[in-house]
C-alpha cells in the first residue's frame, strides 16, 4: 500500500506532521478529517510493503526494535496501574523522544479516538509484526490486554537478546579473519617481491617452498583482478539467487542442513518457534491461528514452507508433535517436550520451557563453535605466516652457510 506524508493543522492551529498508509490520497484526507485535523499538504512516497519486521518508515526514519520493546513494557505497566488506554498512549507520546516512534504513536492514538481497536490501529504500521498484533488482539478479546502486552514485551526482549548474543559473539572471529587476510595480502604484495629481487641478485638455486611462494606472489600481483572478479561474480550470484523464491528456498535449506552450523541453525529456529507458539497459546490465541502466525514469523523460508503443511494437517485434527517429527527439521529434545505437553494438556507451558532449554543449548553451541573457530583461525594464520617466513629465510641461511 502506498505511503503518504501529510502536514495538517488541528483546531487550535497546531501543525502536525506524519505519514500514513492508504490506497489513495482521498482516504488520507478522510482519515485526517475524522481525527479532527485539517489537511494542508499530502505527498506520496514509495510503498512500505516488504520492509523487515521491527522497522517502520516514519518520514524516512526507523524505529529500533529496542524502542518497540520499551514502548510495549511501559504501556503494559501503565495499563496494569489502572490508567485508561488512551491516556496511557498519550502519556507515552509525551515522553517519547524518537521522532519516528512519536509519529507512529500519534497515529495510533488518533485511530483509537476514531473508534478503532488497539490491534487495528497497530496493524496499520509494519513495525508491529503479525505476532504482536495477534497477541494484542487476543488480549483485547479476553480482557487481559496488559498481560498480553507484558508477554509480548518479554518475548521481544528475549529474541532481541539472543540475536544480539549471536552477532556479538561472531564479531571477534570476523575481525581476526579480516586482519589475518589483510596481513597475508600485504606480505604477498610488498614483502615477498623485495626478497625476490634480493634472491635474483644472489643467483643461487632456490628451495622448492621459496619457488612456490614467489610464483604465488607473482600470480597474485598479476591476476588479483581475476580473483576480484570471481569474488564479485560469486557475491552477485548469491544475491540474485536470494532474490528468487527458489533460490531463497535453496539457501535456507542449505542453512538447515549444513554440517555443525545446520544443527545450530535448527536449535535457534526451534527456540524461536517454541517461544513464539508458547507465548501465543499462553495469551489465548487458538492453536491453528497461532501456527499460522508462527509460520509467517519464521525467517527461514524452507522451514516456513514445511510448517504451512503442518497447519493444514492440524486443522484436520492431527497431532502436532507427530507432524513436526515427520518434517525432520527440529531437534529431537524439542519434539519430545512438545509431545509431553500435548499429552499432559500443558502445551503452552511446555513450549516455553522447551524454548528456554533450546536457547541455552544454542548459546552453548555458539560458545563451542567459537571455542573451535578462534584457535583454528589463529593456527591457520600462524601456519601460513610461518610458511612465508621460513620460505624467505631458507635461501638466506643457505647463503650464510656457503660463505662460511
Amino acid at each position: 500500500m502506498p505511503l503518504f506524508n501529510y502536514r495538517a493543522a488541528d483546531v487550535a492551529g497546531k501543525i502536525v506532521q506524519g505519514s500514513l498508509e492508504a490506497r489513495e490520497e482521498r482516504l488520507v484526507v478522510r482519515h485526517l478529517q475524522q481525527g479532527g485535523l485539517i489537511p494542508i499538504r499530502i505527498t506520496r512516497e514509495n510503498a512500505a510493503e516488504g520492509r523487515p519486521p521491527g522497522l517502520l518508515s516514519g518520514r524516512g526514519r526507523r524505529i529500533p526494535p529496542g524502542d518497540v520493546v520499551l514502548f510495549t513494557r511501559e504501556l503494559a505497566a501503565l495499563l496494569k496501574a489502572g490508567l485508561p488506554l488512551d491516556r496511557s498512549l498519550q502519556a507515552l507520546l509525551e515522553v517519547t523522544t524518537r521522532p519516528a516512534l512519536k509519529t507512529c504513536l500519534a497515529q495510533v492514538l488518533r485511530d483509537l479516538q476514531a473508534g478503532k481497536s488497539l490491534s487495528e490501529a497497530l496493524g496499520r504500521h509494519p513495525v508491529f509484526s503479525p505476532l504482536y498484533i495477534s497477541m494484542v488482539q487476543a488480549g483485547e478479546t479476553g480482557g487481559f490486554l496488559e498481560t498480553a502486552l507484558a508477554r509480548v514485551g518479554e518475548y521481544l526482549q528475549t529474541v532481541s537478546e539472543l540475536k544480539s548474543y549471536v552477532i556479538s559473539a561472531l564479531i571477534y572471529p570476523a575481525i581476526l579473519a579480516g586482519v589475518a587476510s589483510i596481513s597475508m595480502i600485504l606480505m604477498l604484495l610488498f614483502v615477498v617481491p623485495r626478497f625476490e629481487m634480493f634472491f635474483k641478485e644472489m643467483g643461487q638455486t632456490l628451495f622448492f617452498s621459496t619457488q612456490v611462494l614467489i610464483a604465488f606472489s607473482r600470480g597474485f600481483r598479476s591476476y588479483w583482478w581475476l580473483g576480484g572478479l570471481a569474488l564479485s561474480a560469486a557475491v552477485i550470484m548469491v544475491i540474485r539467487l536470494g532474490r528468487t523464491p527458489q533460490g531463497r528456498l535453496w539457501l535456507d535449506r542449505l542453512k538447515l542442513q549444513a554440517p555443525f552450523l545446520g544443527t545450530l541453525t535448527r536449535q535457534v529456529a526451534a527456540a524461536f518457534f517454541a517461544k513464539t507458539l508458547g507465548t501465543l497459546l499462553h495469551s489465548g490465541v487458538p492453536l491453528v491461528s497461532a501456527l499460522r502466525v508462527v509460520g509467517n514469523s519464521v525467517s527461514n523460508r524452507y522451514l516456513s514452507r514445511a510448517l504451512s503443511g503442518v497447519v493444514v494437517e492440524v486443522e484436520k485434527g492431527q497431532n502436532l508433535s507427530a507432524l513436526l517429527k515427520k518434517v525432520g527439521l527440529l531437534p529431537e529434545l524439542f519434539l519430545q517436550m512438545l509431545a509431553i505437553g500435548e499429552e499432559t494438556g500443558h502445551l503452552a507451558d511446555m513450549l516455553l520451557s522447551a524454548a528456554d532449554s533450546l536457547e541455552a543449548s544454542a548459546r552453548a553451541g555458539v560458545r563451542r563453535f567459537l571455542a573451535l573457530l578462534e584457535p583454528l583461525l589463529i593456527l591457520g594464520t600462524a601456519l601460513v605466516v610461518a610458511f612465508i617466513i621460513v620460505s624467505l629465510l631458507l635461501p638466506i641461511l643457505n647463503l650464510y652457510e656457503i660463505q662460511f
